[in-house]
């Protein structure tokens, strides 16, 4: 008797195979974070207020990444960061973050905008 130990077949994992996937992973991974970066520097530098045009960007794109990360896990080629292959948790752990941590990153740049550095 051969008591080989039998290994998941992974080799589709991670494979994008439409152009709304892909445009959703880099969306949440890539262009997301550096938009949302530039974004928080300029409601820092201009420090027009709560609710500008930054603002509703700001929040418009935090939104946009969590639904990028969505799409990609419902299209089953999610994989994290690293290239794991990425399951509902994974999607769960990242918007239960991100939006909380979207939302402080929002307040601060605000925060420095407006009342700090004026």
């Amino acid at each position: 008797m051969n008591n080989v130990p039998q290994v998941p077949d992974h080799t589709g994992t991670g494979e994008i195979t439409s152009l709304s996937v892909l445009a959703a992973r880099l969306t949440w991974a890539f262009f997301g974070p550096l938009l949302l970066a530039l974004l928080t520097y300029l409601i820092v530098a201009r420090g027009n207020g709560w609710l500008t045009p930054y603002d509703a960007g700001f929040g418009a794109l935090a939104g946009l990444m969590v639904l990028g990360r969505w799409i990609e896990y419902r299209s089953g080629s999610a994989t994290t960061l690293t290239g794991a292959e990425a399951g509902g948790s994974h999607f769960v752990r990242y918007a239960r973050r991100f939006a909380p941590l979207a939302l402080l990153v929002w307040i601060a740049a605000n925060v420095l905008g407006n009342y700090v550095l004026t």
